[in-house]
C-alpha cells in the first residue's frame, strides 16, 4: 500500500485486464458465450404484455376518430389522433406489465433454490465523485459486518474507486477510508480505496481504470453506488445465482428506495418500494433473457463485461455526442449483443438506494438522466442488437419524450375551449379558414377520456396496493391499515399534483438536450432537503409562466375548466416544491407519514447502517 500526495490510493497488487471500445457499426459475439436456454413463457408474456396495449391504444383511436369523423379528417384532428395515440401506448404498456406481474405465477424455481457450482471471487466496486464520505463509510462497514457474519463459499473484496474532485472531500475520505484498509479483522471482506488522478468518462472511465487495473483476480464484480446498500443475504443470492448460471453475464436486482425524509422524497419512496415492483415483476417475465441493467445493485462477470461491453466516445460535441451518459442500458444491450443472458431477480428484497429530497434535485438528476436517454435514440438501429434490447433504450427515451407528447395535448386540449362555438378557434374562423371550428366534445364525451385516462394510469397503483395486501393482510410492517390507506391515498393525490411540474420540467431536460446544453456532471444533493425562495423562483419560472397563461385562460372562459387541476399544479409550483421539500423527520405529527417498512420495520442491515451513522 501506497500514499501520494493529493491521490491517495490502498490498493492490492494489480491484475489488468484488457478492455476494449466495442465496434458499434458491426455485429460482435463473444466466443465465450453460452447460449441460454429459451424460456418458454418469454413469448407468451410479451404477447400478453404488447397485444393488450396496442389494443387499448387502437381502442381510444378508433373512439377519437368516430367523433372527429362528422366532418372529415382535418390536419388538426390527425395531429390530435397521433398525440392520443402515443400517450395512450405507454400508459396500457404499463398496465399490461402490471397485470402480468400481478398474476404470473413465479416460473423459475432457481431463482429460490440455487445450487452452486462454483466458489467466485467477487469485487463490490463503489464509485464516488464528491460524495458524503461519512455516509458512504456506513454503508460499506455495515455491508462488511454482515459479509463477515455471512457463511459463503465466495471470496469479496470491496474497492472504494473516487473520482473526487474537492480537496476537502478528499481529505476527508482518506481519513475515513484508509483505516478501514489497514483493519486486520480477517473474518470480512478486505477493503481497497483509490482516486483517480483524472476523472475521464466519469463513472464508465471509474470502472474501466478498476477493470484494466485490477479486474484480472475477480470473476465477476458488483457495482454499487454511493447511496447503494445490499445485505450479505442479497450479495451473496447475487454471487450464488451467477455461479449457478454460466449462460448469464448480469444479473440485476430491484433496488427499493430507503431515507425519505421530506414530502418529496417520501411520495417517491412509497410509489417506488409499494407500486414498483409489481412492474418489475411483469418487465423481468416478458424480459426474459434480454434483460436490462440500471448501473447499480448489480452482479457482472468481469471478463464478459471487459470483452462486450466497453464504451466508445460518440461522434459529434454537445449533449448527444461525446461520452455516452446512460451506459447502463448499452451495456446491457452490448452484452445481449455478444450471446450473453441479461437478467433481472425482482424477489430480492435487501437491495436499496435513496432518492433525492427535493423536486429541485430530482429534476437537476433527472436532466442528466433525459440527455443520457436522448442519446440511445443514435444506438438504437446498431446492428446486431436484440429486439427487446432496442426497445428497452426506446423506452427509456419515451419517457421523457411522452412529457412533449402530454404538453401539446395540453395545448390541444385548451385550445378546444369549453365547446365548437367556445374556443380560441373561433376568434379566427369568420375571417381566416386555415383555422377551422374545432369538432364537438360535449361535456359527457371529455368525462369520458378523462376518466379513461386517470383510471390506467391508477391500474399500476391499485395493483401495487393489491399485491402488498395479499401478501401482508394486518400491513403491520407498513404500519397497520389504517396508516397504510391514508399514506396510499396521499401518495396518489400528491403525485397527481406534482405530473404537471414534472411535465414541464421533461419538457424542458427534453429541449435543453436537442439545443445541446450539457447537464454536466454533478454529484447528488442526498440530504438537504432546503432551497431558498429565489432559487425555487428562477427554477420554476416555466411551470409558473404556463400556469398563468391557462388560468387567465380559464378565467375569461375559452379554455375548458377540465384544465383547472393542472393550472393550479404549475402556478403553485414554486409553493409546492418548497413544501415538498421540507423535512418531515423534524415534525413528529408528520414523521411516519407515508412511511414504508424501509424505516418502520427496517431490515436488520438497515438498522446497521443507522447505528453506524449515529457511532
Amino acid at each position: 500500500m501506497s500514499q501520494k500526495s493529493k491521490t491517495p490510493i490502498a490498493m492490492p497488487d494489480m491484475s489488468p485486464m484488457v478492455m476494449l471500445d466495442q465496434d458499434l457499426t458491426r455485429p460482435f459475439h463473444d466466443p465465450d458465450s453460452k447460449a441460454p436456454s429459451p424460456l418458454a413463457c418469454t413469448v407468451l408474456f410479451r404477447w400478453l404484455t404488447f397485444l393488450p396495449a396496442i389494443g387499448t391504444t387502437l381502442a381510444l383511436v378508433l373512439v377519437f376518430s368516430d367523433w372527429f369523423r362528422k366532418d372529415g379528417f382535418l390536419t388538426t384532428e390527425i395531429i390530435m389522433l397521433i398525440l392520443v395515440g402515443f400517450s395512450a401506448f405507454w400508459i396500457a404498456l404499463s398496465v399490461a406489465a402490471a397485470t402480468i406481474g400481478l398474476l404470473a405465477p413465479r416460473k423459475d424455481p432457481r431463482a429460490r433454490q440455487s445450487t452452486v457450482s462454483e466458489s467466485l471471487n467477487i469485487a463490490l466496486t463503489v464509485p464516488i465523485y464528491n460524495e458524503d464520505p461519512d455516509a458512504v463509510i456506513s454503508r460499506i462497514r455495515a455491508m462488511r459486518d454482515d459479509l463477515s457474519n455471512t457463511k459463503t463459499n465466495h471470496r469479496f473484496a470491496i474497492f472504494i474507486l473516487s473520482d473526487t474532485r474537492d480537496e476537502e472531500i478528499s481529505e476527508r475520505e482518506w481519513e475515513l477510508f484508509e483505516p478501514v484498509t489497514r483493519s486486520t479483522d480477517t473474518s470480512g471482506p478486505e477493503v481497497y480505496y483509490r482516486r483517480r488522478q483524472n476523472n475521464t468518462e466519469r463513472k464508465t472511465g471509474n470502472l474501466r481504470d478498476w477493470i484494466e487495473n485490477w479486474g484480472g483476480d475477480w470473476d465477476c464484480f458488483i457495482t454499487l453506488d454511493a447511496d447503494s446498500l445490499m445485505s450479505a443475504r442479497t450479495i451473496t443470492r447475487l454471487a450464488d445465482e451467477i455461479s449457478d448460471r454460466s449462460e448469464v453475464a448480469l444479473l440485476q436486482s430491484i433496488p427499493r428506495l430507503m431515507g425519505a425524509q421530506t414530502i418529496f422524497s417520501r411520495v417517491q419512496q412509497f410509489a417506488n418500494n409499494i407500486y414498483g415492483h409489481v412492474l418489475a415483476d411483469g418487465l423481468e417475465r416478458w424480459s426474459g433473457h434480454d434483460g436490462n441493467y440500471w448501473g447499480h445493485n448489480a452482479i457482472i462477470r468481469t471478463k464478459a463485461f471487459a470483452t462486450c461491453a466497453g464504451l466508445p466516445r460518440l461522434q459529434g460535441t454537445g449533449a448527444l455526442g461525446g461520452t455516452i451518459k446512460s451506459h447502463d442500458f448499452v451495456e446491457a444491450a452490448l452484452l445481449r449483443r455478444a450471446g450473453w443472458s441479461v437478467r433481472l431477480l425482482p424477489d430480492l428484497q435487501e437491495s436499496y438506494e435513496e432518492t433525492p429530497q427535493t423536486l429541485v434535485d430530482y429534476v437537476l438528476r433527472d436532466r442528466r438522466w433525459c440527455q443520457g436517454n436522448l442519446q440511445h435514440l443514435r444506438l438504437i438501429s446498431m446492428p446486431g442488437l436484440k429486439a427487446a434490447s432496442r426497445f428497452h433504450m426506446l423506452q427509456g427515451a419515451m419517457a421523457y419524450i411522452a412529457s412533449v407528447v402530454w404538453f401539446l395535448l395540453l395545448i390541444v386540449w385548451a385550445l378546444m375551449g369549453r365547446s365548437e362555438n367556445d374556443n380560441v378557434f373561433r376568434y379566427f374562423t369568420d375571417t381566416n379558414p386555415l383555422f377551422p371550428n374545432w369538432p364537438e366534445m360535449d361535456i359527457v364525451s371529455r368525462a369520458v377520456i378523462l376518466g379513461f385516462m386517470l383510471g390506467m394510469l391508477l391500474i399500476p397503483k391499485l395493483f401495487g396496493i393489491l399485491r402488498t395486501i395479499l401478501r401482508d393482510p394486518t400491513l403491520s410492517s407498513k404500519g397497520g391499515r389504517l396508516h397504510f390507506a391514508f399514506s396510499a391515498f396521499s401518495e396518489i393525490i400528491l403525485s397527481f399534483m406534482l405530473a404537471p411540474i414534472l411535465m414541464v420540467q421533461h419538457m424542458s431536460a427534453v429541449f435543453r438536450t436537442i439545443m445541446g446544453l450539457d447537464a454536466g456532471w454533478s454529484p447528488q444533493n442526498r440530504s438537504s432537503g432546503y432551497h431558498r425562495i429565489t432559487t425555487l423562483l428562477r427554477f420554476h419560472a416555466i411551470e409558473s409562466f404556463v400556469g398563468l397563461l391557462l388560468t387567465i385562460g380559464i378565467a375569461l372562459g375559452v379554455i375548458s375548466l377540465w384544465l383547472v387541476p393542472i393550472a393550479l399544479s404549475l402556478i403553485m409550483a414554486v409553493p409546492i416544491s418548497w413544501v415538498f421539500g421540507q423535512k418531515l423527520t423534524k415534525r413528529k405529527n408528520l414523521s411516519a407519514w407515508l412511511e414504508t417498512e424501509e424505516a418502520m420495520s427496517p431490515s436488520p442491515i438497515i438498522v446497521s447502517v443507522r447505528s453506524k451513522a449515529l457511532a
